[in-house]
């Protein structure tokens, strides 16, 4: 598997029949391991006046490939857990 090693567990809960093998076992971002439900549902919560602390902005070429990436991951994927 070519992903973050921290996604396994969430893809073994998915189909328990198929064992996940990482591509490099040691690909794991500090950065998304900061990520909590709890921070974001605080940012999409967000409701003060004036400029909101976890808003980023990003050029619009970068968002725009990157909408693509993701667009296509859910074009040829399938729902997973709380999916429909």
């Amino acid at each position: 598997m070519a992903t973050e090693i921290g996604i396994l567990h969430q893809l073994k809960a998915v189909n328990r029949k198929t064992k996940f093998i990482p591509v490099n076992d040691q690909a794991s971002c500090k950065y998304m391991k900061m990520i909590t439900p709890a921070k974001l549902l605080a940012c999409l919560r967000y409701d003060s006046p004036g400029v909101n602390p976890y808003e980023i902005h990003v050029p619009d070429d970068v968002s725009a490939a990157a909408r693509l990436a993701v667009e296509r991951m859910i074009e040829i994927g399938e729902s997973g857990r709380g999916g429909e």
